[in-house]
């Protein structure tokens, strides 16, 4: 059998495994967890208080310890160990010389490219925030674990051309401020959560996609498109 179909079945049958040690032990390994993840959040933010790392320790000891417990665990482990040790297999295995032609390039002809400084970084906890003084705008794409993310548009300066914001998360809400005068186009993904997008609410929504638009969003050169995930959290786009 090749190490990808191997990694393949141990996955599925983790999977299997996981399924039934709920249906028979519980949802114990879950309930942990979700405890320790809970501890290794409040842990975050009394790190960037200044205080000792006691907490965030106390809650990765107990993510650790649930996951111990569970056997897919170590079928997750042993395919992830399978995998990496087979990908270090084909970098080092013999390959076939293989001939590529030379091509000389002016130096008007080669592409450079700039690394451009983004507005955030990935977060895996904590929150994330924009508009408390003012700043450049740039298109940004995010994602997070959980926390909260707040953007104020009304602080920045939007290009005369469609502006990007996409963000994803698992846990936590977004709300995003867009001043009066801007169109927005709204593209929205959540598996359990409510949404507030201007005059349209939605409690409890269950694995939906929401799609809204302003109406002279088409026709506007100053525009701003905001495509957002969540698996449970909030969306507020408003006006302010």
């Amino acid at each position: 059998m090749k190490p990808n179909d191997m990694v393949r079945w141990l996955l599925i049958t983790a999977a299997v495994v996981f399924l039934a040690e709920i249906l028979i032990s519980g949802t114990g390994v879950l309930i942990g967890a979700g405890i320790g993840i809970f501890i290794i959040y409040l842990g975050r933010r009394r790190l960037s208080a200044g205080k000792k790392p006691i907490l965030l320790w106390i809650g990765i000891a107990i993510v650790a310890l649930s996951l111990l417990q569970s056997f897919a665990f170590y079928l997750v482990l042993t395919a992830g160990i399978i995998y990496y040790f087979s990908k270090i297999h084909d970098n080092t295995a013999d390959k076939p010389q293989v001939y590529h032609p030379s091509f000389e390039q002016t130096e008007s002809e080669q592409e450079q490219v700039f690394e451009q400084k983004s507005l955030f970084q990935n977060s895996l906890f904590g929150a994330q925030s924009a508009g408390s003084g003012v700043y450049e705008w740039k298109d940004t794409n995010i994602q997070a674990f959980l926390g909260d993310t707040n953007i104020d548009l009304n602080y920045t300066v939007l290009p005369k051309e469609e502006a990007v914001l996409m963000v994803r998360k698992v846990l936590g809400n977004v709300r995003i401020v867009v001043p009066y005068d801007m169109e927005v186009d709204v593209h929205h993904s959540v598996v359990y959560g409510s949404v507030t997008i201007f005059d349209h609410k939605e409690k409890n929504s269950w694995n939906k996609v929401i799609h809204l638009r302003t109406k002279g969003y088409q026709q506007s050169s100053q525009r701003v498109k905001i495509v957002t995930s969540v698996v449970a959290g909030k969306l507020e786009v408003v006006r302010v």
